[in-house]
């Protein structure tokens, strides 16, 4: 690799050269060379990158079919920034059924190109400035680290634990004068983790003081990043919504969270939609135009395509889709559950939501470095042939060099044929 200085005497942006690389962009054709010419009981089985087997439903091939069969003006000309109105309203309708919360279409949403990661990139780009700090649990998506990075602003990780997650105390001592944003979620990746309704409330307690304090000073709020896009991957119970808590306060008033709440998702991880590249946002109006302003100027609309399929996605009678294949996703994890926790020394928690497991191996740690191996995952894809994520992609700065994070969307038979290697494996050690 190029030395960083002779890169910037190049001229490229020095945010840009702050941020490592993806873990798992480009992963696939590595494993696809990797796995070249070699039998199918010898090649890399690839538990890395977050996605399900289980193909979209065909309904929604047929609807966009149909659709640009009979409106294909519509599909080929520009579409409005804020995306199509019949997908909004879909939006709208879909956020009501699901949370019990309601949405203007026309002013409170906003449909983005590039997943939901456009979604967090336009949030972003409307609220921060170079400087502002960003609250950020880890361990956690990489990339909330990484964009804040790119916008000259400073990622504030707080390490939290997959069984509490973020508290209260934890993010009272995390805010400064300099606080932008706190990020959040219903179902983190690579943990698991969901909060409940009790906790996101003592968490809206601690913002809505500092956001009274705020006003009355005439500074900017804190703002929320509630970021959701393994919503249909919360089975049971579900917690409110953070739009929707009203926190009390210690005069005994209640003080909202919407106006400070920009809640971001897509179809993607719901409906096996990944390639369309579909995001949305829903917030308050003077953001949500910030937003779009930002979007405009950056990549103007959303897929045409993507729009059409994301608006059938999202019928009614699409939701027992969406709960059917999280179902699949969760007994498939614990099928690998199962064949993990029978392995002696490895720390392995069933995650509250989701079908990652994120697994210590730090028990091992002393043994497979002896072999020459320094991550978990280094061993794991050498040794057992399975390809996972690293946790130090997911606590950048943190020692998580001995955890993995294993994607359980796969088929059963897939699944069990990776336990089964990584047991082989781990048995060849001494813990």
């Amino acid at each position: 690799m190029v030395h960083t200085a002779v890169q910037k005497n190049r001229g490229i942006s020095s945010a840009l050269l702050n941020i490592p690389e993806s873990a798992t962009h480009g992963t696939a054709a590595k494993l696809v060379a990797l796995n070249s010419g070699l039998a199918v009981e010898d090649q890399v089985i690839d538990l890395s990158i977050g996605a399900l087997d289980t193909p979209a439903d065909p309904r929604i091939d047929r609807g966009v079919i149909d659709f640009i069969q009979t409106k294909s003006g519509v599909i080929h000309a520009f579409a409005p920034v804020k995306g199509f109105p019949f997908l909004r309203e879909s939006i709208a309708a879909r956020v009501s059924r699901l949370h019990g919360i309601e949405y203007d279409p026309e002013n409170e949403i906003l449909v983005t190109p590039g997943g939901v990661k456009g979604s967090i990139s336009v949030v972003l780009h409307a609220l921060l400035d170079p400087g502002d700090e960003v609250v950020v649990p880890v361990p956690n998506w990489p990339h909330y680290s990484d964009m804040v990075l790119l916008h000259e602003a400073v990622p504030k990780t707080v390490l939290v634990t997959a069984e509490d997650g973020l508290t209260a105390p934890a993010l009272d001592r995390a805010i400064s004068d300099r606080t932008s944003i706190v990020v959040l979620g219903d179902c983190i990746n690579p943990t698991g983790k969901i909060y409940s309704t009790e906790e996101l409330s003592l968490l809206a307690q601690v913002i809505a003081r500092h956001n009274l304090r705020r006003e009355a000073d005439g500074a900017s709020p804190i703002y929320v990043l509630f970021d959701c896009p393994y919503e249909a991957h919360v089975l049971g119970e579900r917690a409110k919504t953070f739009a929707a808590i009203e926190a009390s306060l210690p005069d005994g008033s209640l003080s909202p969270m919407r106006p400070w709440t920009l809640t971001v998702t897509g179809p993607g991880k719901t409906y096996g939609m990944h390639g369309d590249r579909i995001g949305y946002l829903c917030g308050p109006t003077d953001i949500v135009e910030a937003a779009a302003r930002a979007q405009v100027n950056l990549t103007s609309f959303a897929s045409t395509y993507g729009q059409v399929a994301t608006h059938i996605a999202l019928q009614p009678e699409m939701d027992e889709v969406a709960t059917a294949r999280a179902r699949t996703a969760r007994a498939n994890l614990q099928a690998m559950l199962r064949e993990l926790e029978s392995v002696p020394s490895l720390r392995v928690r069933p995650p509250q939501g989701g079908y990652f497991l994120f697994v210590d191996l730090s028990n091992y740690a002393h043994a497979y470095q002896q072999h020459g191996y320094v991550t978990a995952d280094q061993f794991l894809l050498e040794e057992a042939k399975v390809a996972t994520i690293g946790g130090n992609h997911f606590a950048q700065e943190r020692d998580l060099q001995h955890f993995v994070r294993i994607n359980c969307g796969r088929t059963s038979s897939i699944l069990s044929q990776a336990g089964i290697r990584i047991r082989h494996a781990l048995s060849r050690l001494e813990p």
